[in-house]
Formats: C-alpha cells, sequence, structure tokens
C-alpha cells in the first residue's frame, strides 16, 4: 500500500513540476541553478523514497 501511495504521489508531483518547468523558463535562460526545481528532480528520480 506504501508503494501505491508513493507512487501516486510522485505521479501527481511530476505534472505539478511540468508546469512548474513551463513557468520558470525565463527562469532558466538566465540561470541553470533554481534549487526547488533541482530538490524536485532529485524526489522523483532518487530510487530511494
Amino acid at each position: 500500500m506504501k508503494t501505491v501511495v508513493n507512487g501516486f504521489a510522485k505521479f501527481i508531483v511530476s505534472n505539478a513540476t511540468i508546469a512548474l518547468a513551463i513557468m520558470l523558463l525565463p527562469v532558466f535562460l538566465i540561470t541553470e541553478q533554481v534549487t526547488f526545481f533541482d530538490h524536485i528532480m532529485d524526489y522523483l528520480f532518487n530510487n530511494k523514497s
């Protein structure tokens, strides 16, 4: 059950991240370091969570 809940949470976060990435496109043109976005990517692609 924990795996299902964790998978659903990652599904929701990944969809929200796509919208966030689109909104942050002008910021990515100026800088490559957006720590909040980096933390989200670590959460989504880290196999430990």
